[in-house]
């Protein structure tokens, strides 16, 4: 399993705990938390420590050995500046897990949050996420929202196939809205 988290919510608490699960974790870091490059890697990247509070080292909690991956990428609104990241991982072997690799996950973690604010904000449409009380209820309404979201994403799919353009070019939000507003066609036909 490999937790990973935004800039600014890492701790030493937090790697610890999930350490202790048995989970590797790859998170970024703040500009302002600085790490000793106490090894450099082939790859690039480096091993260090992360130290507990002064509170927990003085309760014998031990520093625990991180990876630190530092690169930067071009940003999309401005080509000139250069966006710098920082990750830190469990994930020590160089050779099965390159800087490379981990830096392009970390990146593709927001395709998931992207799924997931579709599913939760667009679709719905509504506060109150689950409806259902019971729950085998529950689990058919998720496989409802499931089911619509591929739909829509189906629907994009077929569109840009058919403009000969990627997927990705397409708006979630703008298909959503366009059936949205075909659908009381779709009823009227179904009731005739």
């Amino acid at each position: 399993m490999l937790l990973m988290w935004d800039r600014g919510l890492h701790s030493y608490a937090m790697v610890q705990a999930t350490v202790t699960k048995g989970c590797d974790y790859l998170g970024r870091i703040p500009a302002n938390v600085k790490f000793l490059n106490e090894e450099p890697l082939d790859d690039g990247s480096y091993l260090s420590y992360i130290c507990s509070s002064g509170k927990l080292r003085k309760k014998g909690f031990e520093p625990i050995q991180v990876r630190v991956i530092e690169y930067t990428i071009e940003n999309p609104d401005n080509p000139e500046e250069q966006i710098k990241y920082r990750l830190i991982t469990s994930l020590l072997d160089i050779e099965k897990f390159p800087a490379q690799l981990l830096a392009c996950e970390y990146h593709q973690r927001w395709e998931v949050e992207n799924t997931i604010d579709e599913l939760k904000v667009h679709l719905l449409g509504r506060k109150t996420h689950i409806r259902s009380q019971k729950p085998r209820e529950v689990v058919q309404e998720v496989y409802g929202f499931l089911l619509g979201h591929w739909a829509i994403r189906l629907l994009i799919f077929q569109a840009a196939t058919t403009a000969e353009i990627a997927p990705l070019r397409l708006s979630f939000t703008g298909t959503l809205r366009v059936v949205r507003r075909a659908l009381p066609k779709f009823q009227r036909l179904l009731s005739t």
